[in-house]
């Protein structure tokens, strides 16, 4: 097996997708996108999927499953091509809204606020005015909104199909379970289940 295939990081979607999908403006760095889009994948699509369903979806794409060109480079758009497993292919159509409105949420303080020698510093270009805090908090729960609605969506299309994927069974104490019936996110959490999914 090629070294650098099996080093190379798997992302479930593409920096275009997430600009085609907001206004996201085509410039923004990969240094800044790239962890945002990492974070959605595998701590909120993971929250959701499970980790043995996520790393079942990586590894049809690491090697290939699906003769999908979208993985070879960050930049690149989906291309579908016949091949591999239909089902576990249209999940990771149906995680794509999620990954990119998710990964919005992450990017926006990246973006707005950067660490440097002198600590926490604000972004401003020439020319362009910074938007306040509560400015910046109102577009993060903008698409936060948008990543819970289409987190409710993944979550039915699992609960509908769950005899199709196994790995949402899969049940390991160190390992992060699925969630098909918690889709909100909201400051207060006081437990049980929030979707009118109920747990298995």
């Amino acid at each position: 097996m090629n070294k650098e295939l099996e080093n190379r990081e798997i992302l479930l979607t593409s920096s275009a997708f997430v600009k085609a999908v907001s206004n996201l403006s085509d410039n923004v760095a990969g240094k800044y996108l790239m962890p945002s889009i990492r974070e959605a994948q595998e701590i909120k699509l993971k929250g959701i999927l499970g980790h043995a369903l996520l790393e079942k979806c990586k590894t049809l794409v690491k090697y290939n499953e699906f003769r999908a060109s979208f993985n070879l480079d960050f930049n690149n758009d989906f291309e579908w091509s016949f091949g591999g497993n239909e089902n576990y292919r249209k999940l990771i159509d149906e995680c794509q809204y999620f990954l990119a409105y998710s990964a919005i949420v992450e990017v926006i303080y990246k973006t707005s606020f950067k660490l440097a020698n002198m600590g926490v510093v604000k972004s401003q270009d020439q020319g362009m005015q910074p938007p306040t805090k509560a400015e910046i908090d109102n577009q993060r729960a903008y698409y936060q909104s948008k990543a819970d609605a289409c987190a409710l969506d993944l979550q039915a299309y699992l609960w509908e199909n769950r005899t199709l994927f196994p790995e949402l069974n899969e049940n390991d104490c160190h390992r992060i379970q699925s969630n098909l019936y918690s889709a909100a996110t909201c400051g207060i959490f006081l437990g049980g289940a929030r979707g009118k999914w109920i747990q298995r």
